[in-house]
């Protein structure tokens, strides 16, 4: 068994409780380290600045009417930890803080960050991969975890590729169902409505991906995020904002591949960032040919450098929230009902080696 899984409890509070007792000292570090980087692009100080954030932004409504459950697992992992409850909410608020110093700041770039994958099977003998790089920054060095949650009621169990006091970045569950995501922060943000770690979560108590997708659509964003969410016979692709979620068709010959930039509606004919452009390339290029890519040829392009100034996979090198690869994730989904199967690395692929991790419905 890994050090790196943690096995948590059923029960809300039960289980944030077990995370926040089993993470006590890696949830400090990381918080520490994360308000260290908080400016608002402003360069103001950061604990002021996240008091800001907090006060001028309201997600706990809409927390407690479509995650209700995970309000609970949050003030459990405070509990557990023995840290401020305001600190460890705001530590789930990655992609929201970061809409926030836009809206502060508008004429800070937007983010590129995260390049995400699907492959579907045949609904036979192949099965469906489904997958990312989750690009953060260095600072996340040494404070990844992955939680596996047990099944609880109707919800399969999970697991959660994360960092230490937060309650999902990525994951795949029992029935089959991949959840992957990446930011379109030119897409419309709000001070209010679900955080992505909680659409994500919310995703993941879900048996298909259907389910998943209409959970998605009828949620309200907090801000611009692309969901790709499979299961062994569907996938599923939406980006959504504070204007709602349109559905992406794919690139064709069963293919979904998704950088930083919209590729649904009307934001779709806006000039993408270069950055994200070439990623985007380089998975067309790798994962977007006539004959269906494998597992192997999957791990080949989220550690690949076909553009040195633009990667997939990213060293850390250059400063900033967004600049590395804190973990990577691709999970097979069977369509004989087997084992999920998942390989993950804890920073860059190309650096670190894939280890394997099996759910069974």
């Amino acid at each position: 068994m890994s050090a790196l899984l943690l096995d948590l409890p059923a029960g809300a509070r039960a289980r944030g409780r077990a995370h926040g007792e089993a993470h006590r000292d890696l949830i400090g570090g990381h918080l520490e380290t994360w308000i260290g980087h908080l400016d608002g692009g402003r360069g103001e100080n950061p604990r002021g600045y996240l008091d800001r954030f907090i006060d001028d932004t309201d997600f706990l409504p809409a927390v407690r009417r479509w995650t209700p459950d995970l309000v609970e697992e949050v003030e459990g992992i405070a509990e557990g930890a023995g840290l401020p409850l305001r600190h460890i909410w705001a530590l789930q608020m990655l992609d929201e803080e970061w809409a926030y110093s836009m809206r502060c700041a508008s004429a800070r770039q937007p983010r590129s960050k995260c390049s995400t994958f699907a492959i579907e099977g045949n609904g036979a003998d192949r099965p469906t991969f489904v997958g990312q790089n989750m690009d953060l920054g260095s600072y996340t060095q040494g404070f990844q975890v992955l939680l596996r949650f047990a099944a609880e009621d109707d919800r399969p169990a999970s697991l959660v590729f994360t960092l230490a006091g937060m309650i999902a970045l990525m994951g795949v569950n029992a029935a089959g169902v991949g959840v992957h995501v990446n930011t379109l922060s030119q897409l419309p943000s709000a001070a209010s409505g679900l955080p992505v770690a909680f659409v994500a979560r919310g995703a993941l108590a879900r048996c298909n991906a259907s389910e998943a997708a209409d959970f998605v659509a009828g949620a309200p964003h907090a801000c611009g995020q692309h969901y790709l969410l499979a299961d062994p016979r569907v996938v599923r692709s939406l980006e959504s904002s504070a204007a709602g979620s349109t559905r992406f068709v794919g690139q064709g010959e069963g293919r979904v591949l998704h950088t930083n930039h919209p590729l649904a509606g009307a934001a779709a004919d806006a000039p993408p960032l270069r950055n994200s452009a070439v990623r985007l390339e380089s998975l067309q290029q790798r994962l977007g040919g006539p004959t269906a890519p494998g597992i192997a040829e999957a791990r080949a392009a989220l550690s690949s450098f076909d553009d040195p100034d633009h990667p997939v996979c990213r060293l850390g090198k250059g400063s900033g929230l967004i600049a590395y690869t804190t973990g990577s994730m691709i999970s097979t989904l069977p369509a004989s009902g087997g084992p999920v199967v998942s390989e993950i690395t804890v920073g860059p692929p190309s650096q670190n080696p894939w280890r394997r991790f099996q759910l069974v419905q």
